[in-house]
């Protein structure tokens, strides 16, 4: 399961949804003011949620191929899985949306992007992997 496709697929997914999301409530947003609790706790929080993501997305593509054979496997499966993050984030009052719907509904679909962009990291790196492997004739 750890080769290193799986693993350098799950770093590089982990860190581009992390850079997103700091990128998306850091700065366009600058919602990280609004937080009730110190910036250093919520960042430690963020980057340990972003590896168990990271890891997620890498072991759904590698492992429920679910017989998708398309190019956009990695964003189908990624944007399914911030569809659920995010009812859960929500659900448990962890969103920073409040109770403004436009929010809800925007931050709703950020969440499915942020995470199908991980899911094209993941698919990306696996499809490397496959034209290296095919190059040097390795299984």
């Amino acid at each position: 399961m750890f080769r290193k496709r799986f693993t350098f697929s799950w770093i590089a997914s982990t860190l581009f949804m992390l850079g997103l999301s700091f990128l998306w409530h850091g700065i366009v947003l600058n919602d990280l003011d609004k937080l009730a609790f110190p910036p250093v706790l919520f960042a430690g929080l963020a980057s340990l949620t972003y590896v168990v993501i990271g890891f997620a997305l890498t072991f759904a593509y590698t492992y429920f191929s679910m017989g998708i054979k398309f190019k956009l496997k990695g964003i189908a499966i990624g944007a399914a899985l911030g569809f659920f993050l995010y009812l859960i984030a929500f659900t448990l009052g962890v969103s920073f949306a409040g109770n403004n719907l436009d929010h809800v509904a925007f931050d709703f679909c950020w969440q499915m992007l942020e995470q199908g962009m991980g899911g094209l990291v993941v698919s990306f790196i696996y499809k490397l992997a496959e034209r290296r492997d095919k190059v040097l004739g390795s299984h």
